[in-house]
């Protein structure tokens, strides 16, 4: 990709006239809600004694409640993006989305919980979505929600959703579980995903496991935000070397608000380190950065916003170069407090056709979701 890098203070932000837009991550609240679906047994259990959360680990806080924007909260009252209307008119209407993937995250990392807790809030999140959200707008998707260590319930519970409706495009994990994800534990859960032909998303969340850092929980809020590509780069490197798409040719993992810019300089470390240590893993058959680049796809959010445009163009066209150009997935991150509008983040001066791709075609190509006719791409 060849692309005429703009003089200092030229840089535009609303070339997207025309385009298509998916967004691939909008974390809705189901509070309110969520307690009709659970089961009595758990819903009591709740009501009387509280469900623990991760700040329980010694996590880090925002300010705000859920790192949320001030003005995301409904004008009737609740949780942001609790409000299905006002949802539609802020984020659908307002970015004139073509689809947009519900990944709820209430209920992805429930904290110290009772084992059947856990399953009981992976079932009622999947339930109020596909009985409250869903019909409600047509441009909604959404993830299946699982108690991901608890991989052979998971498995049922992606198979339960998949095979009632077919909205349900993906599977929604935390970034850290019990074991590094290449573990075998896991791989029930990935032969049912790739079965179903269903992505896995990894999100960037806290876990009741383990803390960002290799030495205990953070100090600052700010190392929490700044640190989203850690966790990434250590489940990337733990499924290839593992063997998970030797076991699972099919299977796709979209690595969602942890960063994208850090992506190829990884592959070339994971080359690197594999030159000199293959025969660790003589059961790969191919360069770790093949499967890389096969198998992972990257959400925008949160956007790379460099004070040079030139340093943007530089890793857009490391990106396309190395063969991620087909898996950059435009996000909002709505209604968090850094959430990317469509309008603000993409530069004018990117050339249409990535532009094309980033913002739906590569969303629609591997969700499923159809295009406007002008937009159509194949999948």
């Amino acid at each position: 990709m060849r692309l005429e890098v703009p003089k200092s203070g030229e840089q535009g932000m609303l070339g997207i006239e025309g385009l298509a837009i998916i967004d691939t991550d909008f974390h809705n609240s189901n509070s309110g809600r969520l307690e009709k679906y659970m089961t009595p047994r758990w819903r009591d259990y709740v009501a009387s004694v509280g469900r623990r959360n991760v700040e329980s680990f010694g996590s880090t806080t925002q300010a705000r409640s859920g790192a949320c924007r001030l003005d995301t909260v409904p004008p009737s009252g609740g949780a942001p993006a609790s409000d299905i209307d006002f949802v539609r008119e802020q984020l659908l209407d307002e970015y004139d989305l073509t689809a947009c993937v519900i990944n709820n995250l209430e209920t992805a990392t429930p904290g110290n919980a009772p084992v059947e807790l856990e399953l009981d809030l992976a079932r009622a999140t999947n339930d109020c979505h596909l009985a409250e959200w869903l019909p409600q707008d047509d441009r909604f998707v959404a993830s299946i929600t699982v108690a991901s260590d608890h991989p052979e319930e998971s498995a049922k519970e992606i198979a339960r959703c998949r095979e009632q409706e077919d909205r349900f495009v993906q599977v929604i994990l935390g970034s850290r579980g019990e074991r590094p994800y290449g573990n075998p534990k896991y791989w029930p859960l990935y032969e049912v995903a790739e079965h179903y032909n269903l992505p896995l998303a990894f999100h960037v969340a806290m876990s009741k496991y383990h803390h960002w850092s290799g030495a205990g929980p953070t100090e600052f809020y700010f190392e929490i935000h700044t640190g989203f590509p850690l966790p990434a780069q250590s489940m990337i490197s733990s499924m290839i070397f593992e063997g998970v798409f030797e076991r699972f040719p099919n299977l796709k993992v979209v690595c969602t608000e942890l960063g994208w810019e850090w992506a190829v300089p990884f592959a070339w470390r994971l080359d690197a380190t594999w030159r000199v240590m293959r025969d660790e893993v003589p059961h790969l058959k191919k360069a770790p950065s093949e499967y890389l680049r096969d198998h992972f796809w990257f959400t925008t959010q949160p956007q790379v916003e460099p004070e040079n445009p030139a340093d943007y163009f530089g890793v857009c066209e490391q990106f396309e170069n190395f063969g991620l150009g087909d898996h950059l997935l435009f996000a909002t991150d709505y209604p968090h407090w850094d959430m990317d509008s469509p309008f603000e983040t993409v530069p004018e001066f990117l050339p249409r056709e990535f532009k094309r791709r980033m913002l739906a075609g590569n969303a629609s190509a591997l969700y499923g979701i159809e295009l406007p006719s002008d937009q159509q791409v194949k999948a």
